[in-house]
């Protein structure tokens, strides 16, 4: 019996005999069938063999004649040398090799086949050559790259979706961990990009983000990754990168490109910009989903901090965020369990001499802490959105409780809440409200006693619903008080755009005004603002008397501050307000608005106690080198401010030159001595010198009163001269 290599060798001869016998058969095959000799020589081939390859049987020899017109890439893309090819890689293994996918290019065309290769042996076991068939699956290829098309890059901008970004990201981690490197994920959001769909036109704002996707790729590199995940969001993935610097370059320049204007059916659009969050990896080592997550936290950061920036996930605060998860949970544990509380701060009207409202402070009774102010909560609570929201109904459901206690009790005060403007957005705020009000069976009309204030302006615009839920909650008798007024451009937007009731100038520029000159005209500016808008403003923080008696004489009616009261509870609030005695001065104070004169002086004595108060810090200090030590009598703001009365010197302003000569010189001696004898200030100088600057603000409180008296009397001679014109005489 013949072994079956001897059957092969037998048959190889009647397969080339048997195949030219049936040639016309074999042409009408799909397949190209091919054999070949040890040699690479053709033995066979069909016609289909002829036209895959494109040429004519004395064209196709050897293999060497296919190698020579077309190039071959596997499946993934590699280039194949022709000893990789599969007819050749049989001839040297002698072992088959099935349904093995090619891409062939030549200078005309690309095609995509499916080979298998059988080697074919002699009698002796010996290899004689291989047999090859081979189809056509280019159109296959074609729909299958379409298909994945749609399954991975997004139709509008054509860059990788969701789905590829996946993959990619995927692919950058595994690299960067075997190149110790660095992946660089940046989330990125347009800004503006809303106002370009409200005015032209979701069609403009389509040609908005193709140009968008196309400026991108323009500027980062090639072996970088630009992502749609959907809307005007986007992700690039920017992988071996060596340090923090060559991802800011990147961004940089995306930044840069991004901010340019567009053309869109012929408008010129301008003001967009991007606001990009980024996180790198392995220095946040965490999953590829988290990575992106914390890139939109990041980029959330870069949008609040004033837009068309980018800024980079901090691990640390994270980490913090982490170990205070605990603490919200105590927090959340706590309001349902009825640990927080109120205190109260009273603002009065000094016009009035009564307390017209009392603002709502949030304390926790903590079980082992004590009693917490609202410092050492509200920024965790500030930061997580839905304890937020549970926080601010606590708050209101508070607030008008404790209304309903004090109108039973035959006290009528307005309750100031602070509220976060993300809680104005809710559509349910209003329906919120009025369900407290039934659920306590409380009369609806009490909220016309009820304040609420919101503190961080700069986030209303960015908000959809703040407008319509400000004018439903009006409706309803609340009113409404900007906080921190004077510190955010954005409070200017906010009284223009919203209908706000008061404003309340921040607590620091009050606290700061009679020490600081440049703070002194903002405190006065904003109450004439408030005139302009037909709105009343309050001043925060006054913690002096001193302070008190300026913002009277400013224009400051309703005044808040420690000098008034500290925060109390409840019970302690409503004797505090019964029992309330006005301070007499403020009535005196009160009694004239200041003039233009009278403001002069404000800022000349806020401007030497300040100096004063500046030489005395810089005496305290080993190595004495402050310019503030060396400055002249005339060098000086109050000195520059004098200057302006040099020409109607009275015998007081002489006294007061003098003086404020006098300090100077003292200052300068006490320098010296300081400088030399390689000391401090000791108490008893400091005594001294502040006494003397004490004299020179009763001198300036006397020709304070010589300028209002001035003032009173041209006003009297007015008013006569008024009367003998009056009855022409």
């Amino acid at each position: 019996m013949l072994s079956k290599k001897r059957l092969l060798y037998s048959t190889i001869t009647g397969i080339i005999r048997e195949m030219n016998i049936n040639k016309d058969l074999l042409d009408l095959m799909q397949e190209g069938v091919q054999v070949w000799d040890v040699k690479g020589k053709r033995l066979f081939n069909n016609s289909q063999a002829l036209v895959l390859h494109g040429v004519d049987a004395e064209e196709m020899q050897t293999l060497d004649d296919i190698t020579s017109k077309w190039t071959f890439y596997d499946d993934d893309g590699k280039l194949l040398r022709p000893i990789e090819l599969p007819a050749t890689k049989v001839l040297h293994t002698k072992e088959p090799l099935n349904d093995i996918v090619l891409k062939m290019t030549s200078q005309e065309t690309t095609r995509w086949i499916v080979q298998n290769v059988t080697p074919l042996f002699d009698g002796k076991g010996e290899l004689e050559g291989v047999i090859s068939t081979c189809v056509d699956i280019t159109h296959l290829k074609s729909q299958e790259t379409k298909y994945k098309n749609i399954a991975n890059y997004d139709p509008l901008t054509h860059l990788p979706n969701r789905l590829l970004l996946s993959d990619r990201l995927a692919f950058s981690l595994l690299r960067a961990n075997r190149n110790k490197d660095k992946v660089a994920v940046c989330m990125i959001d347009l800004d503006g990009f809303k106002a370009v769909n409200d005015t032209l036109g979701h069609d403009a704002g389509d040609v908005l983000l193709i140009e968008v996707a196309r400026r991108m790729q323009k500027v980062i590199r090639p072996y970088d990754t630009v992502a749609r995940l959907g809307g005007d969001e986007f992700v690039v993935i920017l992988a071996d990168i060596a340090k923090i610097d060559d991802c800011a370059i990147v961004l940089y320049r995306v930044l840069n490109i991004l901010a340019l204007p567009y053309m869109i059916d012929e408008h010129e659009v301008k003001g967009i910009s991007a606001s990009i969050g980024v996180s790198v990896y392995p220095d946040d080592k965490v999953e590829p989903d988290i990575l992106l997550r914390h890139a939109d936290v990041a980029m959330y950061q870069a949008k609040n901090s004033g837009k068309n920036r980018f800024t980079f996930f901090d691990v640390a605060s994270d980490q913090k965020i982490r170990a205070n998860h605990k603490t919200l949970e105590r927090i959340k544990k706590a309001i349902t369990q009825g640990d927080f509380c109120f205190y109260y701060q009273p603002k009065i009207n000094t016009f009035t001499e009564k307390v017209i409202e009392v603002e709502a402070l949030a304390r926790w009774a903590h079980p082992f802490l004590g009693l917490l102010s609202p410092n050492e909560f509200m920024p965790l609570i500030e930061n997580d959105e839905k304890l937020n929201k549970i926080f601010d109904e606590w708050a209101i459901k508070e607030g008008i409780r404790q209304l309903d206690v004090w109108k039973k009790e035959g006290l009528s005060i307005e309750i100031c809440i602070n509220i976060s403007p993300r809680q104005l957005d809710q559509k349910d705020f209003v329906s919120t409200i009025k369900q407290i009000v039934s659920q306590e069976d409380i009369d609806i009309a009490l909220l016309a006693y009820l304040e609420f204030e919101i503190l961080d302006t700069s986030s209303l615009e960015q908000l959809n619903n703040v407008q319509e839920v400000i004018s439903q909650c009006k409706e309803l008798g609340i009113t409404f008080a900007l906080g921190h007024f004077g510190t955010e451009e954005s409070s200017l937007t906010a009284i223009r755009e919203y209908p706000i009731d008061t404003i309340k100038i921040d607590k620091n520029l009050v606290m700061r005004m009679l020490d600081d000159t440049a703070e002194m005209p903002i405190v006065q500016t904003v109450t004439g603002l408030a005139s302009a808008f037909d709105i009343s403003a309050t001043a925060v923080g006054a913690e002096s008397m001193e302070q008190v008696l300026s913002l009277i004489e400013i224009g400051y009616d309703e005044i808040q501050g420690y000098a008034i009261a500290r925060p109390m509870p409840s019970d302690a609030m409503r004797d505090f307000i019964i029992g309330f005695t006005p301070d007499p001065r403020w009535r005196l104070a009160s009694k004239t608005l200041p003039s233009r004169t009278d403001f002069d002086l404000l800022l000349a004595e806020a401007d030497h106690k300040y100096w004063v108060q500046s030489v005395i810090g810089g005496l305290s200090r080993d190595g004495l080198s402050d310019d503030v030590l060396q400055v002249t009598h005339k060098e000086c703001r109050f000195g520059r401010w004098f200057e302006g009365f040099k020409d109607q010197m009275t015998p007081d302003l002489r006294d007061l030159d003098h003086l404020h000569r006098q300090i100077h010189d003292k200052v300068h001696r006490l320098y010296e001595t300081l400088k030399k004898e390689k000391r401090v200030i000791n108490s008893a100088e400091e005594i001294e010198l502040l006494q003397m600057s004490d004299e020179l603000t009763i001198l300036l409180a006397k020709i304070k009163k010589r300028y209002k008296d001035e003032k009173k009397h041209l006003n009297l001679v007015n008013k006569i001269l008024d009367k003998r014109e009056h009855h022409g005489r």
